[in-house]
């Protein structure tokens, strides 16, 4: 049976009436080429998107875009609401650590015809980029615009400091535990060596990775215990030598604002952070102790040179609901989005690092690219051939922090051993998971 739809019986008196005392939103009747396009962002990043999207459509008659921006979480919320009434926009920006919650053929659009037909243009997007993209079904559902990661950030004048050189990019993490303990009686008594990353799941999840495993498959944990066990003891030793912040330091560093976290202030050497927030952490920095300056480098390798670095994006989804005399002007608008030159320069890698391998090297050939943007997009193109995307389970980012950090808590104020604290981590995500 059809659903009724009220707006439809209604009569004009009665809509305008329902509009000026509720404020609901009553859409005109669509146009051939109209789609609705739904994003997240703040005021520059809802600007940047807007010009770019002027630029489409003066460049295509006839096609407009209805615009849908929210912020973070009303995104989520309200996609959520979309997908249940069947009422998805044609094109929809999606992130991988969200995309296990829709990737679905009845919500989004699976994107692999259109990739093999060449309506969809993923030239020049390396093949790990495309691959986090993907749902648990194999089909792609999203095209990555902008690449998200995690990575170490350390003082590099305290390291020219002390005289000690910088780990090579094929460093391991036994390289990185000798490493550090040789800085330890060469930095400035009050300077932490490492901020401890035994609750940071950015660094868990290499650690993972890098052991041969993967984290999820079909939404369950697919590691044993003995490696996350391994992962605790790993900082253990390391805190117990004197080289981290306090458990106290650590959780109270663990939310700091950029403005006071111990890297940014000179009070500790090294530390994890997404790169994307390299100029932010040097400006801090500059302002405190002027003419140090910080650097950033991959996570360490497995001792027989396995990688484990995760990626995450961030990108454009096609509705499934998108009507099929619309898919085309859907597949236009993420092509411009993705491979126009003017696009890319106006959002500047925004959210993330312009995924198309010539566009990167635009930004960084372009004088008025920023320092820390040109970090972000070299890092980036030394580690994504070795990367290894992770397809996380609805809320399953959020489950391993939260596990983890409880986990890794109780064995640093000394509550449990390691290998206690990996059953209990091990229990905790199956609860938050099921």
């Amino acid at each position: 049976m059809p659903k009724f739809n009220f707006l439809k019986a209604a009569s004009p008196l009665a809509l305008a009436a329902a509009v000026a005392v509720t404020g609901a939103y009553v859409p005109a009747p669509a146009q051939a080429d109209e789609i609705r396009f739904s994003w997240w962002g703040g005021q520059l990043r809802n600007q940047k998107t807007d010009e770019i999207l002027q630029l489409f459509e003066s460049e295509n008659e006839g096609v407009s875009v209805i615009r849908e921006q929210s912020d973070w979480l009303p995104h989520w919320d309200k996609l959520k609401i979309q997908a249940a009434a069947g009422n998805q926009p044609c094109t929809i920006q999606m992130q991988t650590r969200w995309l296990s919650t829709y990737a679905d053929p009845s919500i989004l659009l699976p994107l692999d015809d259109l990739v093999e037909s060449g309506e969809l243009d993923v030239s020049g997007i390396a093949p790990a980029t495309i691959n986090s993209s993907r749902g648990d079904d194999g089909n792609l559902y999203m095209i990555p615009t902008g690449v998200f990661y995690f990575a170490l950030m350390y003082n590099k004048s305290m390291l020219e400091e002390a005289g000690v050189d910088a780990p090579a990019d094929d460093w391991t993490w036994s390289d990185f535990s000798a490493w550090l303990k040789e800085l330890g009686d060469k930095l400035p008594d009050d300077v932490n060596v490492t901020h401890n990353m035994g609750g940071e799941p950015d660094a868990f999840v290499t650690w993972v990775q890098s052991h041969g495993h993967k984290m999820f498959d079909q939404g369950e944990i697919t590691f044993p215990e003995e490696v996350t066990a391994s992962w605790f003891a790993y900082w253990e030793d390391l805190r117990e030598a004197g080289l981290t912040d306090s458990p106290e330091e650590m959780i109270a560093d663990d939310g700091s604002l950029i403005e006071e976290s111990n890297i940014a202030n000179g009070r500790t050497f090294m530390t994890n952070r997404p790169p994307n927030r390299f100029a932010s952490h040097q400006r801090v920095l500059t302002a405190v102790r002027p003419g140090e300056e910080l650097a950033i480098h991959p996570y360490p390798r497995n001792d027989d040179g396995t990688t484990g670095m995760d990626l995450g994006a961030n990108g454009i989804a096609i509705g499934a609901t998108c009507p099929e005399d619309k898919i085309d002007t859907a597949a236009a608008w993420i092509n411009f989005f993705t491979q126009d030159p003017r696009a890319a320069a106006i959002y500047e890698s925004d959210n993330g690092v312009v995924t198309v391998a010539a566009l990167q090297e635009d930004q960084l050939s372009n004088p008025d690219t920023s320092m820390g943007q040109k970090e972000f997009i070299r890092l980036y193109q030394r580690v994504v051939d070795g990367a290894k995307p992770i397809n996380y389970p609805p809320q399953g980012y959020g489950a391993v922090d939260e596990a983890l950090q409880r986990a890794y808590e109780s064995v640093a104020f000394g509550q449990l051993s390691p290998e206690q604290a990996a059953t209990q981590f091990h229990l905790d995500m199956e609860e938050l998971l099921d």
